[in-house]
């Protein structure tokens, strides 16, 4: 806290605010107000709409620049008939023109600039020559580049010509536009005007001169746009926030004239303050400040991409955000509901609302040394009374629940929520609060008290919705740290409800991961058709030689045999032969649409719990499987590279580079392990899968024959992976020792395992042409064989893969 003054705190000696300061009138009642600022109003605000204005330039950007680079017929076209019609204007027009973008170009920015130094504002004007000259370098270096790199069809797109010389982009224009940016002459008259006219008669002047393209100067207007964006980001914009004396004013208009206003906090939308009336009673002021519009845009259009039911509010807007919280605020008076009562929707200024509501004294239930039962209860039936008006809360933190000091249970903060709530709204509702009261107390008391006062079929359909994506941020953060909470909470409403399961709400339209994998499997596939343009598919089986890809289909077989005695010899329980083959063969199907490692594993922990074997037990028998395969796999590399290295009439010299990368990984592995926050992350990790394996490995291992079906079944897998690339090879009459062969798969499996691509796709080809090369293979023979190779195993299995995964399911063993 600054000071408590009975005023507002000295104004700053520059004066910053948008329009020029309008002393406010101060009454006999409002000299009596102490104002406590708390330094809660800066002189200079980052405003979110500008940094999203300036990603949305950097996009049209972008866009310009590939549209002219794809589409090259397209752009001279558009280019041609911009030229072709300005030619059709009167010469004294285009005189006019020459003259006014001649003149404005220093006129315009001198004007600007003279005019800001009789407002004072020196701070503006220094920014917005900073701009105005970061954006003529910044434009001159995309020119230069683009000469430098010399990409003919980008010279095309951009000058219209192949010549280096020409030019690129217009720097003075987007300079200029920085220049006006910063400065915000688009939002005062008549300098709108007078910027309009400038800097069209600027752009009309350079597309007339024919020394640049259309797409070039287009360029040259979002790159100025944005470099006065970023400027006026990083570097502040004057505050236009009104004072806390203005508050109270405001608050004086409207009815509540106070004697106190202590500045509380500030928050993403605004200020809050706490407010001391004349009779005594206290209330909470909310100021909305304009300035801060836009905040959260880039969360409120990720969540609207991703979840299909978000009545959440979206970025913020200061009227629509005002609108919103009064409507919610009246209608959970009107329902009695325990919600602070709005008592004052005001005005302050031209940049500025307030919302005043009733102070409840009490304390939070995260501030709280003990939840009881009543106050449970009382959570409860708040929540029954909102949802008994079809008005949702959508924030039931332990943060907004308060006991009274009466002991009455209130809600706050419910200004995201909405009226006329659906179903799956209240669900939601329904299943934070459990979530929040179980983690404040135990799942047996939440459970309990929750289906005392909504019974049971009113708690259970919070089922559904106890997935974290649906929670808010601060509860969705409690659950993901307390998973076994939920588990527990889920386990809980089904012994309520009896086939509560069933009932399944999909809020994601896609997940964060699913994303990913679609941008690698692009790059991936746009690797792989690169490959295949390389190779005619119908030469590549005529030419190979049938007899070893006969071979090759053969001990593709025979890997499906290794995979499930990989499966089944870790697994006490006895599980049927062709059924655990089907289920290996189905886990081709899964690894079209998921990393490879993944795919199988949910077919192989599905098919075991179908097959009865608990969650818990079919899951730590996947894991010995894996593990032990892991094991087996470097142990084999091993073996095949010292074998590979004793065979001293065949090349199999790496390149520096690859050395090279291979070593700095190495270092940097070892590093991230010598930090202490590293290693107790991966003891986090490993840790609870290595305390599930143990004991299970111990239960195999007393059973020597099942342990030798496991191994034995990884061995012969990678052995038949080995002996299928190693006949790839062959076909096209390769010459490879198997030892090297076994260690570019081994290899290039590992690889594969590690890209978060379908079926390692685009890594997996990579790796293995690289590796066959390395080895000495003709580079058009690698690729050949290693096409042939993913062919046999892993484009052709996706087909009876399908069969089998729909097979095992209508059977009920998926």
């Amino acid at each position: 806290m600054s000071s408590d003054e009975t005023a507002v705190s000295p104004a700053p000696a520059t004066p910053e605010p948008e329009s020029p300061a309008v002393p406010e009138p101060v009454t006999a009642e409002l000299a009596a107000t102490t104002v406590i600022e708390e330094d809660l109003t800066p002189r200079r605000v980052r405003r979110p709409l500008d940094l999203a204005r300036f990603v949305l330039a950097l996009v049209i950007t972008a866009g310009i620049v590939l549209v002219a680079y794809f589409a090259t017929d397209t752009a001279a076209g558009l280019d041609s008939d911009i030229v072709s019609g300005a030619s059709l204007l009167p010469s004294w027009v285009v005189v006019i023109l020459n003259v006014i973008g001649g003149i404005g170009t220093l006129g315009l920015p001198i004007a600007v600039a003279v005019a800001m130094v009789i407002r004072r504002r020196m701070r503006q004007l220094f920014d917005a020559l900073v701009a105005l000259f970061i954006g003529i370098a910044v434009l001159m270096a995309v020119a230069i580049a683009v000469s430098y790199f010399d990409v003919p069809a980008l010279l095309i797109a951009l000058a219209g010509s192949t010549n280096p010389d020409s030019a690129v982009t217009a720097p003075i224009l987007g300079g200029l536009i920085a220049f006006v940016t910063v400065g915000r002459t688009m939002g005062r008259r008549p300098w709108n005007v007078l910027t309009i006219l400038v800097i069209g008669s600027l752009v009309i002047v350079n597309l007339l001169g024919g020394g640049i393209t259309f797409a070039g100067v287009g360029i040259s207007v979002t790159i100025g746009w944005a470099v006065g964006l970023a400027t006026r980001y990083i570097a502040g914009t004057p505050t236009t926030r009104p004072s806390g004396l203005a508050v109270a004013e405001a608050l004086d208009r409207g009815g509540l004239p106070v004697t106190v206003l202590q500045a509380r906090e500030s928050t993403a939308r605004g200020r809050r303050y706490l407010a001391t009336s004349r009779a005594g009673g206290q209330f909470l002021v909310t100021v909305l400040d304009r300035d801060l519009e836009g905040a959260g845009l880039a969360n409120a259009i990720w969540k609207s991409l991703r979840l299909r039911d978000d009545s959440t509010t979206g970025a913020f807007n200061m009227r629509r955000t005002l609108d919103h919280s009064a409507l919610l605020a009246y209608a959970a008076q009107a329902a009695g509901a325990p919600l602070p009562r709005l008592l004052l929707a005001e005005e302050v200024g031209p940049d500025s609302v307030l919302l005043a509501h009733e102070h409840i004294d009490g304390t939070r239930f995260s501030e709280l040394a003990e939840v009881s039962d009543e106050d449970l209860a009382g959570a409860w039936r708040a929540l029954r009374t909102l949802h008994e008006n079809q008005i949702t809360h959508r924030s039931l933190s332990a943060e907004h629940l308060i006991r009274a000091d009466d002991g009455t249970v209130w809600l706050i903060g419910g200004d995201t929520g909405s009226i006329a709530a659906g179903d799956v709204a209240q669900r939601i509702d329904t299943a934070e609060l459990l979530a929040t009261l179980a983690l404040l107390t135990d799942v047996d008391r939440a459970v309990a008290s929750g289906r005392l006062i909504l019974g049971a079929e009113g708690l259970s359909r919070a089922l559904p919705a106890l997935q974290p994506v649906a929670l808010s941020g601060p509860t969705r953060r409690l659950v993901r740290k307390n998973k076994a909470t939920v588990v527990r909470l889920r386990d809980a409403l089904a012994e309520i409800r009896p086939g509560a399961h069933d009932e399944q709400i999909n809020f994601e339209r896609f997940r964060p991961r699913t994303l990913v994998m679609i941008v690698v499997g692009t790059i991936a596939g746009y690797v792989l058709i690169s490959q295949l343009a390389e190779v005619n598919l119908v030469d590549l089986v005529q030419n190979a030689k049938w007899w070893w890809m006969a071979a090759a289909v053969v001990l593709a077989i025979v890997t499906y045999f290794g995979a499930a005695w990989s499966l089944s010899g870790f697994v006490p329980e006895r599980l049927k032969l062709h059924r655990t083959i089907m289920a290996q063969v189905a886990g081709d199907f899964a690894t079209l649409v998921s990393p490879p490692t993944l795919g199988a594993i949910a077919i192989n922990v599905r098919f075991l719990q179908k097959a009865g074997l608990h969650p818990a037990l079919a899951a730590a028998s996947v894991g010995v499987s894996q593990v032990m395969a892991f094991v087996f796999h470097i142990l084999l590399l091993l073996g095949f590279g010292i074998a590979a290295g004793t065979q001293t009439t065949l090349p199999f010299d790496l390149p520096p580079v690859a050395v090279a990368i291979v070593v700095g990984i190495l270092i940097v592995l070892l590093a991230l392990l010598a930090v202490p926050a590293v290693r107790r992350l991966i003891t986090k990790r490993v840790g609870p899968l290595l305390k599930e394996v143990g004991p299970r490995l111990v239960t195999v291992a007393q059973r020597p024959l099942k342990l030798l079906e496991g191994i034995g079944g990884i061995l012969l897998l990678n052995l038949a992976y080995i002996g299928v690339l190693y006949a790839c090879v062959e076909a096209f009459d390769g010459s490879l020792n198997i030892a090297v062969v076994g260690v570019v798969y081994l290899a290039g499996a590992t690889i594969g395992q590690a890209a978060p691509t379908p079926g390692g796709l685009g890594a997996v080809e990579a790796a293995l042409a690289a590796g066959l090369t390395a080895a000495g293979l003709d580079g058009s023979l690698a690729i050949s064989a290693v096409l042939l190779y993913r062919l046999i195993t892993f484009w052709i299995p996706t087909i009876p893969g399908y069969w089998a995964f729909n097979w095992l399911t209508k059977k009920g063993a998926l």
